[in-house]
């Protein structure tokens, strides 16, 4: 299969944002009802930037970013003060999902290259994630630390974590500069 990544730009883009968004935070991970119309829209969509992981011209994977608080990831943390004491500007990442049948190192890799990259480019220090439990380990090996327990939102748990750009693992910022400088 062949990808390309873009940031999203149209009506039909959000649209396929928002039936990914309902086919894995509701249906697959339970943090979200289910909806009988199958679309589920972010409520930080109007200030967030998505980059799309496309194939055949079909949403397979997404990302968000915003960098205005509030931070979704505060909901999630028993002291919110503990974000003061990170490095800024921050940035936070949100919404990683990819369609099960495009659950492959590429994606996952071009779409997280994708965020460093404008992260990086923008100057930001430090991105924040509410990373799903199941996924904890990947988060770690991309240089993130939890910033506390891992909390219950609906059926999912997700805890918050937080990496520092200038302690970017060497093997993350070798994979962002071999996938990176792919996105429109």
């Amino acid at each position: 299969m062949t990808y390309s990544f873009r940031i999203a730009e149209s009506a039909e883009d959000f649209q396929q944002i928002r039936r990914l968004n309902h086919r894995i935070f509701s249906e697959e991970l339970g943090q979200h009802a289910a909806r009988p119309d199958g679309l589920l829209a972010d409520p930080f969509e109007a200030r967030s930037r998505y980059l799309l992981a496309l194939c055949d011209g079909e949403v397979a994977g997404m990302v968000c970013v915003h960098d205005v608080p509030p931070w979704s990831v505060t909901k999630r943390l028993a002291q919110a003060s503990v974000l003061d004491r990170l490095t800024k500007p921050l940035l936070e990442i949100r919404l990683l999902a990819l369609a099960p049948e495009h659950r492959n190192g590429m994606v996952v890799a071009g779409l997280l290259a994708g965020v460093l990259e404008m992260a990086l480019e923008a100057g930001f220090r430090t991105l924040l994630i509410s990373g799903v439990t199941s996924q904890v380990r990947m988060y770690r090996r991309l240089g993130f630390a939890e910033l506390g327990p891992a909390v219950v939102d609906g059926a999912a748990a997700f805890y918050p974590m937080a990496l520092d750009l200038q302690a970017l693992p060497e093997h993350t910022r070798e994979a962002w500069q071999r996938y990176g400088r792919r996105t429109s």
